[in-house]
């Protein structure tokens, strides 16, 4: 008995001097986060009484509710799963999968990273990033029309570094199942035939310009099949970039913007209505559109922020389709990134179909995260 006593010693002194991390990589509960966000609405392009314009009776929303489960499989891989809960109705919405996937950062050949499952893919800048994380309320307009909510698939990616010297430069390159191009890009697959794959890469390079300013540049490309009925393709060719100014731990500048060009050819557009000359012959088509946004976000004692954001965009089908506009944003973070109020207005001109409406809007958002996955970062 006494040399047991001995032993569970030894081995409980023992153990005070492993490194916690140890106990880390091996640890059961993955880090886990709640970001609820609210928002509060009113705008007058519903309402025009004799000409004049008359905002709407404020409407009270929940836009959505993110649920994070992130954490290290082994000192190689990290696995994340999000989860939301869309608006507007609150009671009646289903919990979802938006991501789940698993991501090998070592370990590999060549410093290669590899990611497995369903993600946000790296196709510009603004894609990766879930609405949390804007400094504004409203997505831009080219980012609804060409990808709806965000070009979010099932599938595989490879990240390696390139040998560019003090230069970070990262090559991406995913190999999508194409299910999210039916959302915005194309015409949703109802043949049943096998699924049509997709894909996207990103180059990007990171500068440091001086002690307090960087800047990220990045060209990407995406290509799928968006008519499955004559099997047509698409293409995407973006240019993004990012420039952060930080003059102190309390003030910071961002601007930020991307340019989306589309190319394809098409029989019909997204409706299956088809395509037909001055004749009334069906014909397929070339169509050539584009979209851009560009935003700065001035950060100052920390918790404020206050911004601009410019859009005009086209649709991936016609040019008769799309917009333009500008939205004035601000931000408060009383208690640094765990809590968030936004404040935006916007002025947004909507074209269909050649004809235009132009709309005037202000919304409140409240957002807070439970957890370490932040509902703002810094």
């Amino acid at each position: 008995m006494r040399q047991l006593r001995t032993g569970v010693a030894v081995l409980i002194i023992a153990a005070s001097f492993i490194p916690a991390r140890v106990f880390a990589q091996a640890s059961v509960n993955p880090d886990i986060s709640v970001i609820p966000r609210f928002v509060v609405t009113s705008d007058d392009g519903g309402d025009v009484n004799r000409g004049k314009r008359k905002f709407s009776q404020p409407d009270f929303q929940f836009q959505e509710l993110e649920l994070a489960i992130q954490s290290y499989l082994n000192p190689f891989s990290r696995a994340d799963i999000i989860m939301t809960l869309p608006g507007p109705d609150i009671e009646a919405g289903k919990l979802g999968i938006e991501e789940a996937y698993a991501t090998v950062f070592r370990g590999l050949p060549f410093d290669l990273n590899l990611r497995f499952g369903k993600y946000r893919a790296e196709f510009g800048k603004l894609n990766t990033m879930h609405p949390h994380a804007w400094p504004f309320i409203s997505a831009p307009l080219s980012e609804e029309k060409f990808f709806g909510e965000s070009l979010n698939d099932l599938g595989m990616s490879a990240s390696i570094l390139l040998p560019t010297g003090e230069v970070y430069t990262k090559l991406t390159v995913d190999l999508l199942r194409g299910g999210s191009i039916g959302d915005a890009t194309g015409i949703a697959d109802t043949t049943g035939r096998k699924p049509t794959y997709a894909n996207s890469a990103r180059l990007m390079s990171f500068f440091t310009l001086s002690d307090e300013s960087d800047l990220e540049v990045g060209l990407s490309g995406y290509t799928g099949i968006h008519d499955p009925y004559n099997r047509e393709r698409f293409w995407y060719g973006n240019l993004d970039f990012k420039y952060k100014y930080r003059s102190s731990a309390y003030t910071s500048l961002v601007v930020q913007g991307e340019y989306l060009a589309n190319t394809r050819k098409a029989m019909q557009d997204r409706t299956l209505h088809q395509f037909v000359n001055a004749s009334d012959v069906p014909e397929e088509r070339r169509i050539s559109t584009s979209g851009a946004y560009i935003y700065a976000d001035l950060q100052f004692m920390k918790i404020y922020s206050i911004g601009s954001r410019y859009d005009w965009t086209e649709s991936p089908y016609s040019k008769d389709d799309g917009g333009h506009g500008v939205a004035i944003f601000a931000g408060f973070y009383p208690v640094e990134e765990t809590l968030g109020l936004r404040l935006e207005y916007a002025n947004m001109t909507h074209l269909t179909a050649g004809i235009s409406q132009n709309v005037n809007s202000v919304a409140l958002q409240v957002l807070f995260s439970l957890g370490p996955h932040k509902a703002h970062p810094f």
